[in-house]
């Protein structure tokens, strides 16, 4: 069995090896030297322990902008060096939701564990979700106000696009954004029937407030569209 003194050395070789890839300019690795050579072996082994024992606990790489970067071949470095896969083929279930037969990335895609700390803005005003979409942007259709907790984020969005994601993205970009007609038919219908269809709404271009309103600010400058209503070199825009 290994004694205190080996532990710790293996512990500090794997740990500078690790940090020296990332950073080769060594000054991460003279931080961890500072903080555990100063300690005795019962110091270090009582350390340890407890930081085992924390799951809020981590080891951390400093990085200085411009002047110690972190690179990403240092990063694909460090995971041959600790044999900690970068790319996986990805199960994506939620494609066919047949647990019997589950799709997967034909190619490998990243993967890894991300850690982000909550920004106090996020904390003290962003943790509430709204509950109303009343109070709209005349111009947009956009929730606004006290109510605009209930709009999309521009990621949130872009997510739904990559996954290919159509059925939620006319949900959401339809009769829960500015598309009024198609709102009111929508909860009209969850009213009278407790449910309500995608197929069942109207998806006219003329409904939707900020198109027409796109299409009124080219208007202004002098340009014709075919957002709202076809015309003579365009067709109509639901084509």
């Amino acid at each position: 069995m290994r004694t205190i003194t080996e532990k710790r050395k293996v512990f500090m070789k794997k740990l500078t090896s690790v940090i020296d890839i990332l950073d080769p300019s060594g000054d991460n690795s003279k931080l961890y030297h500072n903080l555990f050579d100063k300690m005795s072996d019962k110091e270090f082994d009582k350390y340890i322990k407890e930081f085992f024992e924390d799951e809020d606990q981590n080891l951390y790489l400093e990085i200085v902008e411009f002047e110690r970067d972190l690179t990403l071949d240092n990063i694909f470095k460090c995971s041959e060096f600790m044999k900690v896969p970068l790319f996986e083929n990805v199960c994506v279930p939620y494609l066919t939701y047949d647990m019997n037969n589950i799709p997967v990335t034909p190619e490998p895609v990243p993967v890894g564990y991300i850690h982000i700390k909550r920004m106090q803005q996020t904390i003290l005003k962003k943790n509430s979700g709204s509950i109303e979409i009343k109070k709209r942007n005349p111009k947009t259709g956009q929730v606004t106000n006290e109510d605009k907790n209930a709009r999309n984020t521009d990621v949130e969005t872009f997510s739904m696009i990559a996954l290919g994601a159509e059925k939620a993205l006319s949900e959401f970009m339809g009769p829960k954004a500015d598309n009024m007609k198609a709102k009111n038919e929508m909860n009209n219908q969850i009213s009278k029937n407790g449910y309500t269809s995608l197929e069942e709404l109207s998806n006219e271009p003329e409904d939707k407030v900020a198109l027409n309103t796109l299409d009124v600010y080219f208007a202004m400058q002098g340009l014709r569209t075919n957002l709202v209503s076809p015309m003579d070199l365009f067709p109509s825009p639901k084509k």
